[in-house]
């Protein structure tokens, strides 16, 4: 417990106490109007108070136009069909496309002349060296090290709880995923990287993932730990695509296509289990294709600044979260449902901005829930459960799970049992929907507190990215997934203790699962791609952060 809370503690402090330090990239001069400085690399120009660039003067539309700036420092301009249109160098700008800029070239907007200037020498210098005063990342050897430690106490922990019953293959299991951890972080160590914070989290959770997987059934150790490397290997591919923002753009038609494919392909093929249609089997493999729509749901739902304003993208999106629910509605998989929409209230929150419209959604679809419990059985069982799984009558039919968990997982103790020395794998899903219980039971309550701060450090970190993201697309992304983490945690949590009602859902990196695991890995480049700490993040090019 120790050495876990010694762990999870040096990488959450230096998770959220480095930060990148906002930058001026240039100027926004304004004829009689001041000089504004550019601090985001995308940038409302316009009246109204919400603009980056805010122009008080009344021939200037409340959002006339949006200034960006990319990777090889070209600026570029786009009006956002003004009423008095926008000018650069007397041409009068088309509001279906961009057009790049020169630093000194004439803009005019609603009458008003302006440019853009690059900072100064000296304040170019002082950037550099504001980053270099910067708080740097922990290094990683003394958390790598310690998680090593805490592997081969766990291993330990396993062979003297279970005896015999463990199996070589779980044991490899551990030793495979230390050298892979090892590796990782010594080769992107040597390529100039310095933050590794959110992946020492990973694995922290992954290793008590095979440790819970182990103790439940020890033969599908080995299949977990590949399903890891698949997500490891799936996290890093993601990182490196998410670095070019306009390649990332391009895919978002097909992983619309795809995902459209794999939610009709579950619909008619699917398989159900514990009442919800959510599995297909190819062969011997079980996947569960909700979990990679996830990661698509996340990028289809992201836009640049520009996209924001655009009413065909919004409406795209609208469309596919709609296809999704009810997809996710006709597989009778409500849990994940759930998840889908509150990710899509949030950035359609974070796309528009309008609180109201977000209010007006939920209270629809409360509705819309209502008419679910009427027609739909198995889900109405479960609300009608839901705070009084200690009934007699309740007890040992509806309420079982539940209350197994929570009277075992309370036996555990601040401390727990010990790994492989708990009771709950006797019970069905304790490792997956109701795994906060199994690691209470074996891995004690401290340790399932810190597993669920770890959760909520990340998304933290991902609303703190807001501030310096390189934009909007990067730091929706981070807060879609970190949406997708906290209401699934919550699910998981809450429903294990009867706080919420029971809904199948998987605690990110811990519960057991393969489609789980890759899926939570895949989600980590979200955070990464939003990381613009100096040479942090594998999403972003050296020397950019």
């Amino acid at each position: 417990m120790v050495l876990a809370a010694y762990i999870l503690l040096i990488a959450i402090v230096s998770l959220l106490t480095t930060r990148a330090t906002p930058e001026i990239w240039g100027y926004y001069l304004v004829e009689d109007g001041g000089s504004f400085p550019i601090t985001h690399w995308e940038n409302v120009i316009g009246r109204s108070k919400s603009a980056d660039l805010n122009i008080p003067l009344v021939t200037v539309s409340n959002n006339q136009a949006i200034l960006s700036r990319y990777d090889d420092d070209h600026w570029l301009l786009k009006d956002l069909e003004s009423e008095n249109g926008t000018f650069v160098n007397g041409q009068q700008l088309d509001s279906d496309k961009r057009y790049l800029i020169e630093p000194g070239d004439e803009i005019v907007m609603g009458g008003v002349y302006s440019t853009v200037t690059p900072p100064s020498v000296e304040e170019s210098m002082n950037n550099e060296v504001m980053r270099r005063m910067d708080k740097e990342p922990v290094a990683p050897w003394k958390i790598l090290l310690a998680i090593t430690i805490f592997q081969a106490m766990t291993v330990v922990q396993l062979v003297l709880g279970m005896g015999e019953k463990i199996t070589a293959g779980a044991v490899a299991s551990f030793i495979v995923l230390a050298v892979v951890m090892w590796a990782y972080v010594t080769f992107f160590k040597s390529m100039g990287r310095k933050g590794f914070e959110m992946e020492m989290i990973a694995f922290f959770m992954s290793t008590i993932n095979l440790a819970v997987t182990t103790s439940f059934d020890p033969s599908s150790t080995f299949k977990e730990l590949v399903a890891l490397l698949l997500g490891v290997a799936l996290m890093i591919f993601m990182c490196v695509y998410l670095r070019d923002l306009e390649r990332t753009k391009k895919v978002r038609p097909i992983l619309i296509g795809l995902s459209v494919m794999a939610l009709l392909i579950n619909l008619i093929f699917g398989r159900a289990e514990f009442g919800a249609t959510n599995w297909i089997s190819i062969g011997s493999l079980q996947m569960q294709p909700s979990e990679i729509v996830k990661l698509a749901f996340v990028a289809i739902g992201a836009g640049t600044l520009e996209e924001l304003y655009d009413k065909r993208n919004t409406v795209m999106y609208a469309l596919f979260s709609l296809y999704c629910l009810a997809c996710l509605a006709l597989m009778n998989d409500f849990g994940t449902a759930l998840i889908f929409f509150g990710t899509y209230l949030v950035v359609s929150f974070l796309r528009s901005g309008d609180f109201s419209r977000m209010i007006l959604t939920a209270v629809a679809a409360g509705a819309m829930g209502l008419m679910v419990l009427k027609f739909k059985s198995h889900v109405a069982e479960r609300f009608a459960s839901w705070g009084h799984v200690w009934d007699p009558e309740i007890m040992d039919a509806g309420g079982y799970q539940q209350t197994r968990t929570m009277s075992m997982g309370a036996g555990g103790g601040l401390l727990g049992l010990g790994a492989g020395n708990g009771s709950l794998k006797g019970v069905v899903a304790s490792n997956t929907d109701l795994v906060f219980g199994f690691v209470m039971e074996e891995w004690g309550l401290i340790i399932a507190v810190l597993l669920v701060m770890c959760i909520i450090t990340l998304s933290l970190f991902a609303v703190m990215s807001i501030v310096a993201g390189r934009s909007t697309f990067y730091t929706i992304c981070a807060c879609g997934a970190a949406t997708i983490f906290l209401i699934q945690t919550m699910l998981n949590v809450f429903g294990s203790i009867d706080l919420f009602p029971l809904t199948g859902v998987t605690f990110p990196f811990v519960s057991t699962g393969g489609t789980s695991m890759l899926s939570s890995w895949a989600m980590l480049a979200y955070f990464k791609a939003s990381d613009m700490r100096r040479d942090a993040s594998l999403a972003v090019r050296r020397g950019e952060g």
